[in-house]
């Protein structure tokens, strides 16, 4: 079957069918145009089990991580997890149709988490605060400049970025550029500084209203080059989820 990269209403039939197969929960979140923004959500074995984020698609024109969510929930299905997740596998389905950074308004909504009157933020947020508290977030990403995988590491004190990577380059190549986004980094670890008062001035990432808002301690922004094979760039995801997972608890 040839999968539909840009087919938000795809998407969504997914969405349905995985709640069933996993017995999670669904929520709309809302809806943009004719496009449903829904999150899948599982219950908690125990008091003590790891709360963990994923989400996917805040960029339309970033499909691959949408892609490997959808995959990533498929084999769970298979391989139950003993964590408690929630997963929001495309935020922004406008962009994804058109092939768009930005949504239907124009905005980038990866700069828009402090916008608590912006459909779907506002509604992505409350849904979140009543979700916490998060142990890992894992959001995914690309980049079409890069010319090989990197992720973002939040706080930049944290330490499982590297071992991320490690078992990514299995799969696909680390981006290996002197600077990454004008930045220095650590084989292809970006290690974000966490200034407040610049993001408020700039607007809030995805992450970074994790980190501030909800308390999120461990938050992985993981970046796949764009222009490659997209098969490539969806298995470099799931190594990165199932990396990261394995690495919670050491």
């Amino acid at each position: 079957m040839t999968v539909p990269f840009h087919d938000p209403l795809w998407v969504q039939k997914k969405i349905t069918s995985l709640s069933k197969k996993l017995g999670w929960k669904k929520k709309h979140l809302a809806t943009i145009g004719k496009y449903p923004i829904t999150a899948l959500f599982s219950s908690a074995p125990s008091p003590s089990t790891k709360h963990v984020y994923l989400s996917a698609g805040i960029h339309g024109d970033e499909p691959a991580g949408v892609l490997a969510l959808i995959e990533w929930l498929e084999n769970l299905a298979s391989a139950p997890s003993h964590y408690q997740f929630t997963v929001i596998p495309l935020i922004n389905p406008w962009g994804l149709k058109h092939n768009s950074r930005l949504n239907e308004q124009g905005i980038d909504l990866n700069r828009a988490f402090h916008k608590a009157d912006l459909s779907p933020i506002k509604e992505i947020r409350l849904f979140l605060e009543n979700r916490t508290p998060f142990d890992l977030a894992l959001i995914l990403h690309e980049d079409y400049d890069a010319h090989g995988v990197y992720l973002y590491e939040t706080p930049a004190n944290l330490c499982l970025g590297k071992k991320i990577l490690e078992e990514v380059s299995k799969l696909c190549a680390i981006d290996t550029r002197p600077k990454i986004e004008g930045r220095k980094h650590n084989g292809g670890v970006l290690s974000r500084p966490v200034k407040k008062s610049w993001f408020e001035k700039n607007g809030y990432p995805e992450a970074i209203y994790f980190y501030f808002q909800l308390g999120c301690k461990k938050i992985y922004t993981i970046e796949t080059p764009s222009e490659w094979d997209i098969a490539k760039r969806v298995q470099a995801h799931l190594s990165a989820i199932n990396t990261a997972l394995s690495l919670l608890n050491s």
